[in-house]
């Protein structure tokens, strides 16, 4: 994975391999969000915080004002996305849409990710080679990576 600029526009570069991992993370997570009935998944709940915690009668509002659109952008971003993936791994950037779109996209593979592991800001960056969960936190780590090589390259 490389962020940088080409030809003078922002470029993100993937390999094959990280396009495929992109792209099955982007299934499970789509896969996660389609159970939207399952309100008790800490994923969704992750992704869809509380706005209203100490009343449940705005949260219940709140939800029937802006779940279905919230889920219906959220689509839409990963759907982009996945477009982006399937032309080749050599992503422009400098559209500011675009490169909105993928910091949000990232953003959300991380917060499901480190919500199945349990990473917190505490969270030990060293991996254990025996943890079953290695590969997983690996992954976790390289999304945080590209989005943050993605951020900084912006700002």
């Amino acid at each position: 994975m490389k962020v940088n600029r080409r030809r003078g526009r922002l470029r993100l570069e993937l390999e094959q391999p990280e396009v495929d991992l992109l792209l099955m993370l982007l299934d499970e997570l789509d896969d996660v969000l389609q159970g939207v009935a399952d309100t008790d998944d800490a994923v969704l709940q992750r992704l869809n915080p509380v706005a209203y915690p100490d009343d449940v009668e705005a949260e219940a509002d709140y939800r029937t004002l802006t779940e279905a659109s919230l889920r219906s952008e959220r689509n839409e971003r990963m759907g982009a996305c996945r477009a982006d993936l399937a032309q080749s791994g050599d992503i422009d950037l400098d559209d500011p849409e675009a490169a909105r779109r993928w910091i949000q996209v990232l953003n959300d593979l991380r917060l499901a990710l480190g919500t199945r592991l349990g990473i917190t800001e505490e969270d030990d960056q060293d991996i254990d080679p025996a943890d079953p969960a290695a590969q997983s936190r690996l992954v976790y780590y390289w999304l945080t990576a590209v989005q943050d090589s993605v951020v900084r390259r912006l700002t």
